[in-house]
């Protein structure tokens, strides 16, 4: 299970975030570790915490969350997380599941699919996006149901092959977070032919999965 923790950094001057979970333009070394949460949103709520005071006290330090031991691009021994995107992605809608609320997200969360090559979104217009399309699935029941999913920033793992011809592949695996809104909730499964299981019973609001984007360019014309 990932570790994370919330680092602080220098704050360049003049430097304007795109919000409070932004990161510094190639910062320096962390300087000391605040604290280490096994869940990645209590280190994005700490870190965004230590920032708005920072921000309002006018001093040079900021926080930012890394998963340490991981190779980044940033940091050879530390993988930089935030800031975090958002967007949103498709499921399966689970045998016998039903939902109570356009927000309602089932604990069996098959793997999210699509939504790969979004742009990222604020985490409130994905949720409304969200409610929107679930209200139609709610209305007109088919096989999908759609889920708010958080990226974490630098991805888990990057390849770069080359075929023959000279095409480049690049592979990279992200960890995103499927969200249960607090405004939703799990919904009915009670007639899921699994229903006397744990994963029945059991609470959550994020749950990490992978996902993998691979993007091929061809090697430019003479």
């Amino acid at each position: 299970m990932a570790k994370y923790q919330v680092a602080v950094v220098g704050r360049p001057d003049g430097w304007r975030h795109a919000g409070p979970d932004d990161v510094p333009p190639s910062p320096g070394r962390p300087l000391e570790v605040l604290v280490e949460q096994d869940d990645l949103f209590a280190a994005v709520k700490g870190a965004v915490e230590h920032n708005v005071r920072a921000e309002a006290e006018g001093a040079d330090r900021w926080a930012v969350v890394v998963e340490p031991g991981s190779f980044g691009r940033t940091w050879p021994g530390a993988r930089l997380c935030t800031p975090i995107t958002y967007k949103v992605m498709s499921l399966w809608w689970p045998e016998g599941w039903e939902p109570q609320t356009p927000l309602d997200v089932p604990n069996c969360v098959w793997q999210a699919q699509g939504g790969g090559e979004q742009p990222p979104m604020s985490y409130e217009r994905a949720e409304a996006t969200v409610q929107g399309l679930n209200r139609q699935c709610m209305d007109n029941p088919g096989v999908t149901w759609h889920v708010v999913v958080a990226v974490e920033n630098e991805s888990v793992s990057r390849t770069v092959s080359y075929d023959p011809a000279g095409t480049e592949t690049t592979v990279e695996v992200r960890r995103i977070h499927v969200i249960r809104p607090e405004r939703g909730g799990r919904g009915d499964c009670s007639h899921c032919p699994a229903h006397t299981f744990e994963c029945a019973k059991a609470e959550w609001q994020s749950r990490a999965q992978t996902l993998t984007a691979r993007e091929s360019r061809s090697p430019a014309a003479p």
